[in-house]
């Protein structure tokens, strides 16, 4: 982690001013929180001393009416009830003040119920006592004793549970001190803490900023060093609006002393100037537009200016930032850049020039190499490490040596010539490279050669240092010793050859020709003169008497392709007519090619009477529209025949239906089975009839091509075939299909029939099982038998587990109407297979089968990347 960015980024303390806030308002509430618990601990303690005070007086209540002197107070106002009222009202207050007191203590008020029947029974009690005392029976005494145990009775009940609340409220008067206690030792803390949290968050903040400030003024020193020392041209603008309230022009705010050194302008003089008005670099609103969009995107713009100042070209690259409130533009120099460039392009074109000429030299050499008969051949030495050359790398050699050894120049190049032509060192060949490159002189030698055809040929050779190398030129000089017998051989060898020639070019129909430029006289073969309908040598050839042959309506052509060639000295294969000497039309194609010939310009070039190509093409053309001719009217038949085949059919359909739903009764068995046969045989024609029209359908044109997914074609198919396929319960696996060109629909076809001829063709002792394998694979590994036009094709395998077939009837289930198993067994037309072969080969793939009977059979479908 980078640490020093972290500490120096504005937004880490603008995270910590928050984090600081939060803190604070944290601390504060927590304080202001501590302070409101420790009023509301005061509070519980004066409430519990309050509930105290209300028990106290409780005590002084019911004590009273343990004493006799209050008893013979309340009998002495006997004749007054004011003692005894107030005494009564006394106790209401206390048991109101109780239970006030006590809202917040659900076992405390459960005791002030008893507690106020008590008081009540107390009074009646003391009241019943009062009307005792004014009685003179006997029985006073007793009842007047009796009273005064009940009244004690009462008075001890009351004190119980007096002293039970007592003992609660103190109980809870220990717990809220304690509680008082501790709040009110910790509100001082939690402000103490507060105070140095605020003064830490203070002087962090002070120093900050006083480093910032700091930073700020070395910054600005720093930017005015830069500023004084770059090489740069930079400038600070600011927008100025127009009365539309769009951008017009900007304002010159900063400007560095570079804009004298390059422009001519003082920084002093154009600041507070417009842009437009001073700054050569943006002398047009449209050149403006830069500093416009910079602006008002708030982005980064770079573009170039080039200028002239004083006659002198200087390029600028600028590169403009938007800044606060306006735009800050950073010029750089850019003319030793672009004159580098221009250099460098300079030099560019130098070394193209040499390398076209280090190529021409290359091919030249090449050439040369091709068109010479001698063999050569480049080594390099292999030294041990004792220096001593142990043998050579073959670095190069020409084509010459392929007719001689049967190698291969590219297959024999890098390797040892201890490898390759081992017999170097048993002749002294290997001695005699060694001398050429140890002595530094050329070495000459001859040595002989067994050939393949077990003569001897000698070579002379010549070994020259190259380097650490040796070059070798050989040359056959076994034709030397033989010349004489070589020159006679060869005449004889001419004289064949140009019968056999004469003979070819009868055969072939072709003649060829040389015409010599300079003085336009031409010289044709023999059958030339024939191809016009003369014997040879009958008349004087040349390029104005071959004109008079070209018929009329082709000589502007032929007259233009001639120009054209003698103007390009380029020649093209091209076909024209000509009127033979028997007036007879005929059809000739010339091509040539012009040479030097003993430092003169001359055309060679054979023509060839392609009278015969022409027509079978003219023929060929026509049978192509009669073919055309006749599909359409096939296919017009189909669409006849079909509606007028199926027509009756469907007559025959409906009525037998009409037949067999009003007649069913009266039937026999025996008819009933004969009626069933006709409308199956009807159901069965009408599947034909569609299946035909169908496979006559499927064309082989590519304009209907598109990308098609197989995955969603096999996805449409299952839809299309749920009922068959939850009916045969029948499992269907796939791998992930290609997407291929072709058309949609006939890819749909192919996918139903063979899956509807997998769940037709099921074992019925096993559930139906169909995998569809995919596998892109090279043309090599397609049948022999497949011709191949592509180099991969995907392989899409359909594998079922059902009744299978045998191996031999593999070609023929794709023939129409073939069937493998009787109607009364299966259902079907067989159309289906031959229609997916025909949707298979219109997508330019191959569909092959394999069958195991009663085993399985797999359908393999190959369609072209």
């Amino acid at each position: 982690m980078n640490f020093k960015q972290l500490y120096t980024s504005t937004k880490t303390y603008i995270v910590l001013l928050v984090i600081a806030v939060m803190l604070l308002l944290v601390t504060t509430s927590m304080t202001y929180r501590q302070i409101m618990l420790t009023q509301k601990s005061a509070e519980r303690v004066v409430h519990t001393l309050q509930v105290y005070n209300a028990l106290s007086d409780l005590t002084n209540h019911y004590n009273k009416a343990k004493t006799e002197e209050f008893r013979e107070e309340l009998l002495k106002n006997k004749d007054s009830n004011n003692g005894f009222i107030a005494y009564k009202q006394e106790g209401q207050s206390i048991i109101d003040t109780l239970s006030l007191l006590i809202q917040d203590n659900d076992l405390q008020k459960a005791r002030i119920k008893p507690l106020t029947a008590l008081l009540n029974n107390l009074h009646s009690q003391l009241l019943n006592l009062d009307v005792v005392n004014e009685q003179d029976s006997l029985d006073a005494a007793e009842i007047k004793q009796s009273q005064k145990l009940k009244i004690n009775r009462t008075l001890d009940d009351i004190g119980s549970i007096k002293n039970r609340m007592l003992t609660d409220e103190k109980r809870l008067l220990n717990e809220r001190k304690l509680t008082y206690t501790f709040h009110k030792s910790l509100t001082p803390n939690m402000l103490l803490i507060l105070a140095f949290f605020a003064l830490l968050v203070f002087v962090i903040s002070f120093f900050r900023i006083y480093n910032n400030k700091l930073k700020i003024r070395k910054s600005e020193a720093f930017l005015k060093n830069v500023l004084a020392t770059t090489d740069n041209i930079v400038n600070y603008y600011e927008p100025i609006y127009g009365i539309t309230n769009e951008i017009i022009d900007f304002k010159i705010i900063y400007a560095n002393d570079c804009n004298r050194d390059y422009l001519g302008l003082e920084p002093d003089k154009i600041m507070g100037d417009t842009v437009l008005n001073v700054y050569p670099l943006h002398k047009s609103h449209s050149e403006l537009q830069e500093l416009i969009t910079s602006f008002k995107k708030k982005t980064k713009v770079v573009f170039d200016r080039k200028i002239s100042i004083d006659g002198k070209t200087m390029w600028f690259k600028l590169l403009v930032t938007s800044l606060a409130e306006g735009v800050l533009v950073t010029c750089r120099n850019a003319t030793a850049d672009e004159e580098s460039k221009e250099m460098e392009s300079a030099l560019k074109k130098r070394l193209e020039h040499q390398n076209l000429t280090l190529l021409d030299n290359r091919a030249l050499l090449t050439n040369i190499f091709k068109s010479i008969s001698h063999i050569v051949m480049h080594f390099k030495s292999i030294r041990n490490k004792d220096g001593k050359i142990v043998d050579f790398e073959v670095l190069f050699v020409n084509d010459k040596i392929s007719p001689l050894t049967g190698d291969i120049p590219d297959d024999i190049k890098n390797k040892k010539i201890s490898e390759v032509f081992p017999s170097t060192f048993n002749s002294g060949v290997f001695e005699h490279m060694v001398n050429a490159i140890e002595n530094d002189k050329a070495v000459e030698y001859e040595v002989p050669y067994n050939n393949k055809n077990g003569s001897v040929q000698w070579f002379k050779a010549t070994a020259i240092k190259l380097g650490d190398g040796v070059t070798i030129t050989t040359r056959d000089v076994t034709g030397d010793k033989e010349k004489a017998n070589q020159l006679v051989n060869l005449n004889e060898v001419l004289i064949i050859q140009n019968s056999i020639l004469t003979g070819a070019e009868r055969i072939a129909k072709i003649g060829n020709f040389i015409w010599y430029l300079d003085t336009g006289i031409s010289e044709i073969s023999d059958n030339f003169y024939q191809m016009l309908g003369y014997q040879p040598k009958e008349f004087e050839p040349s390029f104005e008497k071959y004109r008079e042959f070209i018929h009329p309506e082709d000589l502007n052509e032929y007259d233009k392709i001639g120009k054209k060639a003698l103007t390009e000295l380029q020649v093209s294969e091209h076909t024209y007519r000509i009127l033979t000497k028997q007036g007879t039309i005929r059809h000739f194609k010339t091509n040539g090619q012009f040479i030097n010939k003993n430092d003169k310009l001359v055309m060679i070039g054979v023509v060839q009477d392609v009278t015969e190509t022409i027509e079978a093409e003219a023929m060929l053309l026509k049978s192509n529209l009669e073919l055309k001719s006749r599909n359409d009217e096939l296919e017009s038949f189909n669409r006849v025949a079909s509606h007028d085949l199926q027509e009756p059919l469907r007559k025959i359909q409906l009525f037998a239906l009409r037949i067999q739903d009003t007649e069913a009764e009266n039937f026999t068995e025996k008819s009933k089975d004969y009626f069933g046969k006709v409308i199956k045989a009807v159901n069965r024609m009408q599947s034909l009839i569609e299946n035909l029209l169908a496979y006559s359908k499927i064309n082989i044109t590519k304009k209907d091509f598109e990308k098609v997914d197989l995955n969603h074609v096999l996805a449409k198919v299952k839809e299309d075939l749920t009922t068959n396929i939850s009916n045969s319960s029948t499992e269907i696996i796939s791998d992930n299909l290609p997407k291929i060109m072709g058309v949609t629909f006939q890819m749909e076809q192919l996918f139903t029939n063979l899956i509807s001829n997998a769940i037709k063709y099921k074992r019925t002792d096993e559930t139906p099982r169909i995998q569809i394998q995919y596998i892109k694979v090279s043309a090599t590994e397609l049948p022999d038998s497949v011709q191949k036009e592509h180099k991969q094709y995907h392989k899409i395998t359909f594998i079922d587990n059902g009744i299978g077939f045998k191996q031999q009837y593999a070609e023929k289930i794709f023939e129409v109407f073939q069937r493998l198993h009787q109607k009364t067994e299966y259902s079907g037309t067989g159309i289906g297979l031959a229609i997916c072969k025909k949707i298979v080969e219109n997508h330019n793939g191959y569909i092959v089968a394999q069958g195991t009977e009663n085993v399985s059979a797999q359908f393999i479908v190959y369609l072209p990347v």
